[in-house]
């Protein structure tokens, strides 16, 4: 069987990793040019999450936990995966002291689903900075032992190579449809080359609209730009602080190569422009003075751009594309992608594999945001 896969961010890269270790043909279409994953410094906690929208806690819930799954499993292959994702606990700062006590609740309640939460105890304002000696946290704060940071592009770079092991290939173009007779897509990536596979995934995030459009498709898909940038102190090698969540705004994320990471912004007008605006990163540099007082003793040491998938609703558009008998999507994750990713690429992956996977078709219309002219 021949498998294609549009979209080398870390839904299509954990797909193509999966199928390609059980010996499917695989081939990763990957031009690359303003991927979210590539941009991201992410934070996996999930659980805390006020948003009310059950099938998207669904996935993000799952993909914490997979997290755990997929870095044993890159372990087995023989990867490195100490740089790709740590648990290094997450410092949740409340304006409220009721919200440090609805935290404690939420844990109690999900964590028989989600095990990963791992400890969650409240800490004083004191106490926080004995967790990360530059936060400053008036209200105190909650900490999740079972947060942790990822690195985005660490874990494509990583999941690529997994792919060549096994046999996979990686086509670095950017891929077309077109439709060749009747429901069936071919795929064309040069003058010279295109291919009819047995089964496409679509996960190109904002760019699913302009790869569908020559079928005849609109799609509710829009890009969203984020910037974040990062500040540096060789003495801050080697550490291990955790991730810094707010009640809104920013996130302070620190890493081991002594690298702490501030952002994201969210631009919804810019459309799919990669220019680092420093207007942005200043008003981001503003949002974390409230939390890290200092920032401002710290020079930018380097800037990342990236642009994100929204449906209207901020819903995820997941499953198989209406009318095409050979062809699948994935988008909309929006900044949720890198937490759930890895999870929906393995659940594509066990679709094909096995004919099931755990996405209720029920909860995740796709017709509402893929339709036919």
């Amino acid at each position: 069987m021949g498998i294609a896969i549009v979209g080398g961010g870390i839904v299509g890269s954990a797909a193509a990793y999966y199928l390609s270790r059980a010996g499917y043909q695989v081939t990763l279409f990957d031009e690359g040019s303003g991927q979210a994953t590539k941009a991201a410094a992410g934070i996996i906690c999930p659980w805390f999450t006020q948003r009310r929208n059950k099938p998207w806690y669904l996935l993000v819930s799952r993909g914490a936990e997979f997290y755990r799954q997929i870095m044993a499993d890159l372990a087995a292959d023989g990867f490195d995966t100490e740089g790709l994702f740590q648990e290094t606990g997450a410092l949740l700062i409340r304006n409220k002291k009721k919200k440090l006590a609805r935290d404690l609740e939420m844990a109690e309640a999900k964590l028989a689903d989600s095990p990963s939460i791992g400890t969650v105890k409240t800490l004083s304002s004191e106490e926080v900075k004995e967790y990360f000696p530059f936060i400053e946290a008036p209200f105190g704060a909650t900490y999740v032992s079972g947060g942790g940071r990822a690195d985005g592009a660490a874990i494509i770079q990583s999941l690529h190579q997994a792919v060549l092991q096994a046999g996979g290939r990686i086509i670095n173009k950017r891929a077309k449809l077109v439709l060749n007779d009747g429901q069936a897509v071919k795929i064309v990536w040069d003058e010279e080359n295109e291919k009819i596979y047995d089964k496409i995934l679509l996960s190109s995030g904002a760019w699913l609209a302009s790869l569908l459009e020559p079928l005849g498709y609109t799609v509710d898909i829009k890009p969203q730009k984020g910037q974040l940038f990062s500040i540096y102190r060789e003495d801050w090698v080697g550490n291990n602080w955790p991730v810094v969540m707010p009640d809104a705004g920013i996130d302070i994320i620190p890493n081991v190569d002594g690298q702490i990471v501030i952002g994201a912004s969210h631009e919804d007008d810019m459309g799919f422009n990669l220019d680092v605006d420093e207007g942005v990163l200043a008003g981001l540099r503003d949002e974390a003075k409230a939390y890290f007082p200092d920032i401002d003793d710290y020079e930018t040491a380097s800037t990342r751009v990236g642009t994100r998938a929204f449906t209207a609703d901020y819903g995820v558009l997941v499953g198989q594309v209406p009318h095409l008998e050979n062809v699948w999507a994935v988008s909309g994750l929006g900044s949720s992608g890198l937490t759930s990713g890895p999870f929906l690429g393995y659940e594509w992956s066990r679709l094909i594999t096995s004919g099931e996977w755990l996405i209720d078709s029920n909860d995740f219309p796709i017709e509402h945001y893929i339709r036919k002219n």
